[in-house]
């Protein structure tokens, strides 16, 4: 199904300071939980080879029960840190975009601040849109960075796995897709334009396509409490992987038509991977080959936020993505809403 809906043209800026990207990091539990697993947990019919087959995982990380997401947050944010020698103090703004968080309220990034152990009142706040969220806090650092911060700490990702894994009845086509990861990425001031183009955008055709139910509308028709409220529904995953690769095209194009720039001249593409054949289809669309990309799908299964920025973080640190190489960098995700960027590593 084909999006209806008029994308806005890009708007110039006109700035005199810049964002840049100073460190990235990916921080998840120790303990790997395989598709056998997983079948063998909740008694299912089905096989390893049919689930890799299917949506192309192997495994994925769960978090134990006692621990939080602000802790890896907190993990992942001292070594995002230490990457760029920035000391926590040095801090302007952090951001998280989450899936469920610590508590509903107050903001989960308010517990990173305390478990980093800084005394200063900066401003920490959450968000919460989906698989997109990191790219919608990534324009976010960015304008703050471009208005006066100097640095801005930017997290994602959740220990989704206890959300996706509460029914006593299993749904197959969801409960081997989610994994446990967060990750961190350090913005700060550059003199020079680092940032070519951004673009954010929602669809709301696709608002009941893909979502957790928990909400004043689900409490408004019950009293009871029910664990199934945080069970990721999804009645057809065909439509959503569809609005994925539509949202590439459209976001990819208005970039690159923004930035005078053709898909050859990227030289790293990252985008969300909510399974492995939804990263191989943006790739063909796009006419990108796999050697300028990363998907850790098969590894962490689907992290949320963290899907796009892992895959980034990969490529850092495999040494496929230089200092000077020009990135893409797409998130899709429930809503439907996303964005993309186009960047000086």
């Amino acid at each position: 199904m084909l999006s209806t809906l008029n994308y806005p043209a890009i708007k110039s800026l006109t700035i005199d300071r810049y964002a840049r990207v100073l460190s990235t990091s990916v921080t998840v539990p120790e303990t790997v939980v395989t598709n056998d697993d997983i079948i063998k947990r909740y008694d299912l019919i089905a096989t390893d080879r049919a689930v890799q087959f299917a949506v192309g995982i192997k495994e994925r990380r769960y978090a134990d029960d006692h621990t939080l997401v602000s802790d890896l947050l907190a993990e992942t944010a001292l070594v995002c840190l230490d990457r760029a020698n920035v000391r926590p103090e040095q801090l302007d703004r952090i951001i998280y975009t989450k899936l469920m968080g610590d508590y509903i309220v107050p903001a989960t990034s308010i517990k990173v601040l305390q478990k980093l152990g800084m005394r200063s009142g900066i401003p920490a706040f959450d968000i919460a849109a989906a698989c997109s969220g990191f790219a919608h806090i990534l324009d976010m650092a960015i304008r703050y960075i471009d208005s006066g911060d100097d640095y801005v700490l930017i997290l994602g990702g959740d220990i989704s796995s206890r959300s996706a894994n509460t029914k006593n009845k299993k749904d197959t086509r969801t409960i081997f897709l989610s994994g446990d990861a967060v990750v961190g990425m350090l913005l700060g001031v550059s003199d020079e334009q680092h940032f070519l183009a951004s673009y954010l955008y929602t669809d709301n055709t696709y608002y009941e396509y893909s979502y957790i139910p928990f909400g004043t509308e689900m409490l408004n028709k019950t009293k009871a409490f029910d664990n199934t409220m945080f069970n990721m529904q999804m009645p057809d995953g065909m439509v959503v992987h569809e609005s994925v690769i539509d949202s590439c095209d459209i976001v990819a194009n208005k970039l690159l038509q923004h930035t005078g720039l053709s898909i050859d001249d990227i030289d790293v593409f990252i985008t969300s991977d909510q399974t492995t054949m939804t990263w191989e289809a943006q790739l063909r669309k796009m006419g990108v080959p796999r050697e300028k990309s990363a998907s850790l799908f098969h590894k962490y299964g689907n992290t949320v936020a963290a899907l796009a920025p892992v895959n980034l973080n990969e490529m850092i640190e495999s040494g496929r993505l230089q200092r000077g190489m020009t990135v893409m960098f797409l998130a899709h995700g429930a809503g439907a809403s996303g964005g993309g960027f186009i960047f000086t590593y």
